[in-house]
C-alpha cells in the first residue's frame, strides 16, 4: 500500500460574508418512531426516525438504507456525517440507534450512539439487530427494529425495540458547482484551509478547524508535526486546487476539491461547520460517506 493511501486512511480516523450567499438545503424529512432504548438500566424513548440512501459498495446498481432512530430531533447537517448523531451523543444531547439495510432488507450493520459508552467515544457496534419490514421501497421504509436479545458492552447492558415509518432521503443536487461553488463561503473556507495545511503553518491551520475537530486537538499534542505533515501530504496543492461542488445542509457543508497531491491527481472532500459566522473544517476524507 502506498504511503499516500496510508496517509489518507489515517486521516479519516484523525479528522473522522462578502461572498455569494448559499441557500441551505434540507436534510432528511423526519419520520415517526415509537419505541425504547435501554442502556445500563436507563430508558429513553425513540420518537424520531430518519432514513438516508447510499450506493451499495459491492453492487453500484443497488442501494443501502441507513435508518436512524433518535430520542431527539437531529439537525440537517448531521447527515453529512458517517454516523448521524454521534457528536451529539458524545455530549449527552442525543441517544441514537443507526442500522444499515441492504436491498434484500437484511441488516448489514448496526450501532448504538450513547454517552454511556465514553471509552469508545460514544459508539457501540455490538449486538445483533433484527429488522422486520412492513414497507420497503424506493420512497418509504417501515417496520420494526430491535436487538435480538440484551447485549453487554463496556459492562453495560443495552437493548431496544421500535416501530417506525420514514421517507427515504437521497443526496440532492449540489448547492453550487464549478466557478460558482468556489465563490461560496464554504468553498472559500475550504480553499483557505488547503492553503494553510499545505504551508505547514500550525496556527493558520488550527484557526480554520472547528474546536472539536480531532485534527485541531492533535495539533496541540506531541504529534503536531506528524499531523501537519499528513495534512500537507493529502491536501491538493493550492496552486492547482479547484472547488468542484458544494452541498449545504443546515449549518453544515460538504466541499469537494480536485487537484494534485504528492504529484497524483486527487479528489478531496471536506466537511465544514458554521461556527458563529465562520465556516470551519470539521473533517476531511478521500470520498463522501454517501
Amino acid at each position: 500500500m502506498s504511503s499516500r493511501r496510508v496517509g489518507r486512511l489515517a486521516l479519516v480516523s484523525l479528522l473522522v460574508l462578502p461572498t455569494a450567499l448559499v441557500a441551505a438545503g434540507a436534510g432528511p424529512d423526519e419520520g415517526t418512531a415509537t419505541g425504547q432504548l435501554v442502556v445500563g438500566g436507563k430508558q429513553t424513548a425513540l420518537a424520531h426516525a430518519y432514513a438516508r440512501a447510499r450506493p451499495d459498495t459491492f453492487d453500484k446498481t443497488k442501494e443501502r438504507i441507513i435508518v436512524v432512530l433518535s430520542d431527539t430531533p437531529l439537525p440537517p447537517e448531521e447527515f453529512l456525517e458517517q454516523f448521524p448523531g454521534l457528536k451529539l451523543a458524545a455530549k449527552g444531547k442525543a441517544h441514537v440507534v443507526s442500522v444499515e439495510l441492504n436491498a434484500d432488507k437484511a441488516v448489514t450493520s448496526g450501532s448504538i450512539l450513547h454517552d454511556a459508552f465514553a471509552a469508545t467515544e460514544s459508539f457501540c457496534g455490538a449486538g445483533t439487530h433484527v429488522f422486520k419490514a412492513k414497507t420497503f421501497d424506493a420512497k418509504v421504509v417501515e417496520g420494526t427494529l430491535g436487538t435480538e436479545k440484551p447485549v453487554e458492552f463496556e459492562k453495560k447492558k443495552f437493548e431496544y425495540k421500535a416501530t417506525f415509518r420514514v421517507p427515504v432521503w437521497r443526496r440532492p443536487a449540489p448547492t453550487a458547482t464549478g466557478a460558482a461553488a468556489a465563490q461560496t463561503a464554504p468553498g472559500k473556507a475550504a480553499l483557505a484551509f488547503v492553503k494553510a495545511a499545505s504551508s505547514g503553518d500550525k496556527a493558520a491551520t488550527k484557526k480554520l478547524l472547528t474546536p472539536d475537530a480531532e485534527a485541531a486537538k492533535a495539533l496541540d499534542g506531541p504529534q503536531a508535526k506528524d499531523v501537519l505533515k499528513m495534512l500537507g501530504m493529502v491536501n491538493p496543492k493550492p496552486a492547482v486546487a479547484k472547488v468542484e461542488n458544494v452541498w449545504v445542509l443546515g449549518n453544515g457543508a460538504e466541499v469537494t476539491i480536485s487537484g494534485k497531491a504528492a504529484d497524483e491527481a486527487t479528489s478531496h472532500t471536506l466537511i465544514l461547520a458554521l461556527v458563529g459566522n465562520e465556516w470551519l473544517v470539521a473533517q476531511e476524507m478521500s470520498s463522501p460517506w454517501f
